[in-house]
């Protein structure tokens, strides 16, 4: 006999959950028609409105705490001889943070304020499982009795029993009920914050849905997926643009851990987490031991910090005030066409001067073109070439360029970074100050002030030794024989290489009628450093 094996239930999508608590908002399942329950309430039975909410439904995400309070607020409503006619639901959402907006609570507060709901239906009174559901701050519980009492004879019932909102002793009730809550919600926050800085400072792996690349322990690699964050960390590092590197984990065939398919923002995250590196942040900054160097979690590494600190330094290079770097002339920009920003135009205008405006790529009938600007753009919008004729010109000339220097010498890779002991001596003093001061030798002006300029010297120098780990693992991974290698390399890598030998190519006019490429109307202009 073979027993079934139980499946661990899969989460939701973000649009599978709202859309379950779509299902359950309005009007519940099985409640009498708005005549019927006109009749019923003729009869005695109050017509009452449902809120549900949870804060934070990202771990299971399935909206089961809803749903499940849906279910006890129609109990509660049955003790209390009333029918639930409309349900209110505010899934993941807080009621304690004033930046997060409740919409189902501002339509239950409307429809209290109305005396009637969105389907017609009265409104004699609320239930919900408990009061810190509904609110648990000043404002929220004074917008919702002022709506509620702005009729008369309404009922208001929760898990303890049912509450009277129009009594002197209401408001006294509520405003006890905001400051037991808010004093709630700051322990648990400070419980949940100390835990979480002894559990980093242990090493310890934080509680939560499990991170990309590894498994459900949290500790050990996921083979497959490691594989795809470590690749992603060697290409960037050898000068592929995030753009393709986002596409091999799309190409990978897996999904984040919550099921998504992958975005560029979501990559740069896993990339930028010192976690693939046993290291882990907290409010943005390194959790570090009493020396200042960072703790090693007990998590399997995928990468070593050297490459974590070079690829976060590629990243930030690589953004601008408005976020990713789209300006259209950065080297590192993703481009569809090789030497797009790189041509100008050559042409002559009427006035005898050369036009001088960059060109840039554009589709044509099975291949593409380069184009100059128009003229609102700047450009004079006359000259066009084939484009297939010209990448293959220019990348034949940057290749025989390299070829001449394949020889030179190379920047040496460092194994140990100059100030190591400049840094060292400043954590010891940082320590022995520490010291004295717990002895009671140093009086808390003195310290202070030696500890201020010793902490901006250290900060200093681990800074330097970021930015020095960054260049030596940049220099690891160059490509050193790009001819070998031409054929591997993606759009970014090649334009990289390019850009690095010219300042331009100047592009003239060709013969009119002929169609025919002439390599002479292509002008490749050299950097010093590569002229010859």
């Amino acid at each position: 006999m073979t027993l079934a094996v139980e499946q661990p239930k899969k989460k939701l999508t973000a649009a599978e959950v709202e859309r379950l608590v779509s299902g359950l908002r309005g009007v519940p399942a099985g409640a009498p028609s708005l005549e019927e329950a006109k009749a019923l309430r003729a009869q005695g039975w109050y017509l009452v409105l449902a809120y549900c909410r949870i804060s934070d439904d990202a771990h299971k995400r399935d909206g089961h705490g809803v749903e499940d309070q849906t279910r006890h607020c129609a109990r509660i409503a049955a003790g209390i001889r009333a029918i639930v006619v409309h349900h209110y639901i505010d899934n993941d959402k807080s009621a304690s943070k004033t930046d997060v907006v409740r919409d189902d609570f501002d339509s239950m507060v409307d429809a209290l304020e109305r005396g009637v709901t969105e389907n017609g239906y009265p409104v004699d009174g609320v239930v919900c499982v408990a009061d810190d559901r509904l609110y648990r701050g000043a404002h929220a519980y004074e917008r919702f009795v002022d709506s509620f009492t702005a009729h008369p004879d309404r009922v208001y019932a929760d898990d303890t029993g049912r509450h009277d909102l129009y009594g002197d002793g209401a408001e006294y009730r509520g405003l006890l009920g905001v400051a037991a809550a808010r004093s709630e919600t700051k322990k648990k926050k400070r419980r949940a914050r100390l835990n979480h800085l002894a559990r980093a400072e242990r090493g310890e792996p934080v509680s939560g849905r499990r991170p990309f690349g590894w498994n459900d322990d949290k500790l050990t690699l996921h083979p497959e997926e490691s594989k795809v964050v470590r690749q992603a960390v060697t290409d960037l590092l050898s000068g592929k643009s995030i753009t393709t590197v986002t596409w091999n984990f799309v190409n990978s065939g897996l999904t984040t851990t919550m099921g998504n398919s992958w975005q560029l923002q979501t990559v740069k995250q896993i990339l930028r987490n010192p976690r693939i590196c046993g290291y882990r942040k907290l409010k943005g900054e390194l959790v570090t031991d009493a020396e200042g160097n960072p703790i090693v979690g007990k998590w399997e590494t995928i990468v070593t910090p050297k490459e974590w600190y070079a690829v976060t330094a590629l990243l930030e290079k690589n953004r601008s005030a408005g976020g990713w770097d789209g300006s259209g002339d950065g080297v590192r920009t993703p481009r569809k066409y090789l030497l797009t920003g790189l041509l100008r135009c050559g042409k002559k205008l009427e006035d005898g001067r050369t036009c001088n405006a960059k060109m840039h790529g554009a589709p044509a009938r099975k291949t593409h073109k380069y184009r100059c600007r128009s003229v609102l753009d700047g450009g004079c919008d006359k000259l066009s070439r084939q484009g297939p004729a010209i990448d293959k010109l220019i990348t034949q000339l940057v290749l025989a360029k390299l070829r001449e220097k394949r020889n030179a010498e190379r920047q040496p890779v460092e194994e140990t970074w100059a100030d190591e002991q400049k840094l060292e001596a400043a954590q010891r003093r940082k320590s022995a100050l520490e010291e004295q001061w717990q002895a009671e030798e140093l009086s808390d002006s003195t310290f202070f002030a030696l500890l201020k300029k010793e902490e901006a010297e250290i900060k200093r120098l681990s800074n330097e030794r970021k930015a020095w780990a960054a260049r030596q693992e940049t220099l690891k991974h160059e490509i050193t024989d790009v001819r070998a290698q031409w054929k591997d390399m993606d759009l970014q890598q090649k334009r990289t290489v390019i850009f690095d030998a010219l300042e331009a190519v100047i592009v003239l006019p060709g013969v009119k009628g002929s169609h025919k490429f002439d390599p002479d109307t292509i002008v490749p202009v050299w950097k010093e450093e590569n002229a010859t």
